[in-house]
C-alpha cells in the first residue's frame, strides 16, 4: 500500500511539472515564453505597413547635413529681397548676372548643396535629360558628403564656391569672408583636385566691400537672372513659371539642391525640371555650365 502511495505521488509530481512546462508564463517573472509566443499572437491583428505621405516626401529631414549659419533662404530673403544690378554696373569685371544673349544657351545653377536628399534627386533628373549644370557648394556640406561632390564631377557638371557655412556676408568682417571662401576652396580641392574660380555669395547678398574682397581673391562673382524662388514652398508649376517667364538666351537660373532642416517644397524644384528642360529644348536651347556660358575657365 505504501509503495502504491509513493508511486501515485510520483505520478502527480510528474504531471504537475508537465503542466507548468506547457504554461506560456514562467513562475519566476510572469513573462511570456518565447516558444509559446507565435501561438499567443495568432489571433492578434498585425500592424499595417506604414506608407509615406506627402509631408514625408516633401519635407527635408537631415541626419548628417550641417545647417546653414545664416538661416534659411526664407528667413533672410523674404524680409530683404536682394538685387545685384547696381553692384554689377559698378563692378562689371567682377559681378556677372547673365551670359551673352546671342547664343541660344541657358545655365542651370543649384545652390546650398550637397545634401543626401535633394542633390542626388537633382543629379538623377539632370542625367535623365543629359543636361549639365553648375553646383555652388557649401564647404562644410561638401566635407560631409564628399561622395556626392565626386558624383557631381563624374557626371560632367561644374562645381563652384558658395562659402563655408552660408552666413550673411554683409554681417561679417572682410577677414571672415576670406576665411569662408578659403576653407571651402581647400575642401573642394582636397576632394576633386580642382581649384574653383567661380563664387556666389550666400543668399546672393553682398555689399561693395564683399565684392572687392571676392575680386581680390580672383573669383568670378556669379549671380543670376532667373530666380525660381523654390525656397518659398511653391507648387511645381509656380517654380517652373518663375524660371520660364521672360527668360532670354544667356540666362542664369537659380535653384537649390539643398536647404534647411524641415524645409518643404524643395523636391518640387526637381519636378519643375520636367517642364523647364523640355520646353527650352523644344526651342533648341542648349543647357551649359556657367563657365561655358561665359566662355571662362571653371577651374584655376
Amino acid at each position: 500500500m505504501r509503495n502504491k502511495m509513493m508511486l501515485l505521488c510520483l505520478l502527480l509530481l510528474m504531471l504537475t511539472e508537465t503542466l507548468i512546462g506547457c504554461n506560456p508564463f514562467t513562475a519566476d517573472s510572469g513573462a511570456i515564453n518565447d516558444d509559446a509566443r507565435p501561438f499567443q499572437n495568432m489571433n492578434e491583428r498585425q500592424p499595417e505597413e506604414e506608407l509615406l505621405d506627402e509631408e514625408q516626401i516633401t519635407t527635408v529631414q537631415y541626419e548628417r547635413t550641417p545647417a546653414m549659419d545664416g538661416g534659411s533662404e526664407r528667413d533672410v530673403r523674404n524680409p530683404n529681397p536682394v538685387s545685384n544690378v547696381e553692384l554689377q554696373n559698378a563692378y562689371p569685371d567682377i559681378v556677372t548676372l547673365q551670359g551673352p544673349p546671342e547664343e541660344k544657351q541657358v545655365a542651370l545653377t543649384f545652390d546650398d548643396g550637397p545634401d543626401e536628399i535633394i542633390t542626388p534627386a537633382v543629379l538623377d533628373k539632370l542625367d535623365e535629360y543629359n543636361v549639365e549644370a553648375t553646383f555652388f557648394l557649401i564647404g562644410e556640406r561638401a566635407e560631409t558628403h564628399p561622395d556626392i561632390v565626386e558624383r557631381i564631377i563624374d557626371e560632367g557638371h561644374v562645381i563652384a564656391n558658395h562659402s563655408w557655412n552660408h552666413p550673411e556676408f554683409t554681417e561679417i568682417s572682410d577677414e571672415e569672408v576670406e576665411e569662408q571662401i578659403d576653407r571651402t576652396e581647400t575642401v573642394l580641392n582636397d576632394i576633386t583636385g580642382q581649384k574653383v574660380r567661380m563664387f556666389r555669395p550666400p543668399y546672393g547678398k553682398q555689399n561693395e566691400k564683399n565684392v572687392r574682397t571676392i575680386g581680390n581673391l580672383n573669383y568670378s562673382n556669379i549671380i543670376w537672372t532667373q530666380d525660381s524662388l523654390d525656397w518659398k514652398d511653391l507648387e511645381v508649376e509656380e517654380v517652373a513659371d518663375n524660371i520660364l517667364s521672360d527668360i532670354d538666351y544667356g540666362a542664369i537660373v537659380l535653384q537649390h539642391s539643398a536647404g534647411m532642416e524641415d524645409d518643404e517644397g524643395l523636391i518640387r524644384t526637381v519636378d519643375a525640371l520636367d517642364k523647364v528642360i523640355p520646353e527650352l529644348q523644344d526651342d533648341n536651347v542648349d543647357f551649359v555650365p556657367v563657365d561655358e556660358l561665359l566662355d571662362e575657365r571653371a577651374y584655376r
